[in-house]
């Protein structure tokens, strides 16, 4: 492989033998060789050029080779470097190292020393560039062993996210509840340069307005009732790293004016206290919502709309992407049954054609749903239609009666008795699962004057859930 090297001393002899090394050891005669005479023309030619290996003079005029390695590690941190010393000893390796060069040498510089060194180094950038490979075929294994389906609109989808992975662009992932928009965004952080660093999630809608603002940017000791201790907000912790907003609509409209002056300022200034602190994190915002519309509600504000949506990812609907649902059957099956702790149940041609012919209203999230229930009901090792009496579209499938359906009423806690008494007793033979669910949402949020954290709570499910449900039901205004 072509090396790319520069040498920076002030003497003329020294850059000759340095050349000579080079141009007569045949491992290392195609490579680029590059000369500066002082610290400011190496620094102009580093500004210009990616070089593997500098060789740099500590004492030269106008800038010294303190100044070449001190400019190496904020331009250029990947490039190794080699400080050349009259004078040896502790004191030259210890300026080397504080200033991140790989290693001294002492002038004058022996054939065999510089054999060895170059070897050295070049070997060590061999080890890293293979782990580095190794790493990403890794990350890209195991990110899209998660993402299922060769449907065409979804090799366009990761198409687009390999392009925009390694960038620092703001990424928007929109899509109906249950596409997939979460594990979208993981393979953004996971295929970029920030996957070694933190990739932190927060739920916009399943934090309370109250609290949302300091678990995103932390808060000082004594700041409100309760802050005992000064704690790091997610943003803090996700420094170098990535952070998903997830259904990022949800925010309130003053949490959103904060968000935009981290994505323009790159820093957060934490409840109780003044000091900004610098950060650098990579925003994954997702949405559910159509923010186009939101804006116009006046819900959303425009400027951050446009601040987010720099690379718009939108997830097709299932019922769009059908070619997918034989292999997402087959991800879904083998990893329920293992969950379960059953035998891997397997899809018969009538089962899989039935499935193809509903629209999925809920998406991958919905099917994993309905491949779970079916697997708990059914004996035997494959899955019939009849497996799927529950889904509405199937109603002709239910059976005839109670003792055949191998399916009964979802318990409610035992602390909550009082909506189980409430819900008179339904009969799953005579009505599809929908309808079940949504009376038991609708009693419960009756029982409890409309209270939606509480009926969340009782009903075992995340309030964004609950509201999810509404709105498929036609309940939320």
């Amino acid at each position: 492989m072509t090396k790319r090297i520069l040498i920076v001393d002030d003497e003329s002899l020294i850059r000759e033998y340095f050349i000579s090394f080079f141009k007569t050891t045949s491992e290392y005669s195609n490579f680029k060789i590059d000369l500066a005479v002082n610290g400011e023309e190496a620094i102009a030619k580093i500004k210009n050029n990616d070089y593997d290996l500098i060789f740099t003079d500590l004492k030269m005029p106008i800038k010294t080779g303190i100044d070449v390695l001190k400019f190496v590690a904020s331009h250029s941190p990947e490039t190794d470097t080699v400080l050349l010393t009259a004078f040896g000893g502790p004191e030259a390796a210890a300026q080397a190292m504080a200033y991140g060069a790989y290693e001294y040498l002492t002038k004058p510089v022996s054939i065999e020393e510089l054999e060895m060194i170059v070897k050295r180094i070049f070997e060590r950038q061999e080890l890293i560039r293979e782990n580095d490979n190794l790493q990403k075929k890794l990350r890209e294994n195991t990110t899209y062993s998660k993402i299922i389906g060769k449907s065409k609109s979804l090799e366009g989808i990761l198409d687009l996210v390999k392009m925009v992975a390694p960038t620092n662009s703001t990424v928007l992932v929109v899509g109906e509840s249950g596409t997939g928009k979460e594990l979208i965004a993981e393979a953004v952080h996971m295929l970029s340069p920030r996957a070694k660093n933190n990739f932190v999630k927060i739920n916009c809608a399943a934090i309370p307005e109250n609290l949302i603002e300091s678990e995103l940017f932390g808060f000082e000791k004594g700041s409100f009732t309760g802050a005992i201790k000064s704690t790091r907000g997610k943003f803090e912790i996700a420094d170098k790293g990535s952070i998903l907003l997830d259904e990022i609509s949800e925010m309130n409209l003053d949490l959103q004016s904060k968000l935009l002056r981290v994505i323009q300022e790159k820093e957060i200034v934490k409840i109780g206290s003044e000091m900004p602190i610098k950060v650098d994190t990579r925003i994954i915002a997702t949405s559910n919502r159509n923010l186009v519309e939101e804006v116009k509600k006046g819900t959303f504000r425009e400027d951050l709309y446009f601040r987010l949506n720099i690379v718009p990812i939108q997830l097709p609907p299932l019922r769009e992407r059908m070619a997918d649902i034989p292999y997402l059957c087959e991800h879904i099956l083998k990893k329920v049954c293992f969950e379960l702790g059953i035998q891997k149940k397997v899809m018969t041609n009538e089962c899989l054609d039935l499935l193809l012919k509903h629209d999925w209203p809920g998406n991958i999230r919905e099917l994993q749903n309905a491949l779970e229930r079916a697997c708990i009901t059914s004996q035997g090792t494959s899955l019939r239609p009849e497996s799927f009496y529950f889904m509405n579209q199937f109603a002709n499938l239910e059976p005839k009666n109670e003792s055949d359906a191998g399916y009964s009423m979802p318990s409610i806690s035992n602390d909550n008795n009082y909506v189980e008494d409430s819900l008179d007793w339904i009969k799953f033979a005579d009505r599809s699962f929908d309808d079940i669910e949504k009376e038991i949402i609708l009693k419960t949020l009756k029982k409890t004057n409309n209270n939606k954290t509480e009926t969340a709570n009782i009903l075992g499910i995340t309030t964004r859930t609950l509201r999810n449900k509404l709105v498929f039901y036609g309940e939320e205004n």
